[in-house]
């Protein structure tokens, strides 16, 4: 169930225009010479692992209502309070976590 916030859905997008693609023939012959050696791939544990922590993260709300209801709850009793420090803290570990990944 795709939830609204601000006027935007959070539900998924349009996949494709409907228009039919056509290949080349240098992506056929491509397709065909991966298709051939697709026998000889090995899944690594990382992917694997990989794999079963994107299933557990699709089958995530995309939005946490709870916790919707509370922010907005505080925010119209005037009780709301920002933690700048927290918000600093946040922000760097997030760019440090993205710098490991490059």
């Amino acid at each position: 169930m795709p939830t609204k916030i601000g006027g935007f859905d959070s539900g998924p997008g349009p996949v494709s225009t409907g228009r039919a693609v056509k290949r080349g023939d240098a992506a056929r012959s491509s397709a065909s010479g991966a298709a051939s050696s697709s026998s000889d791939a090995h899944i690594t544990d990382s992917a694997r692992k990989l794999s079963e922590l994107e299933h557990v993260v699709q089958s995530l709300p995309a939005v946490d209502s709870s916790r919707v209801a509370e922010v907005s709850s505080s925010i119209q009793n005037g009780t709301y309070q920002v933690n700048p420090e927290r918000i600093a803290d946040k922000l760097l570990q997030s760019e440090k976590d993205l710098a490991k990944l490059v």
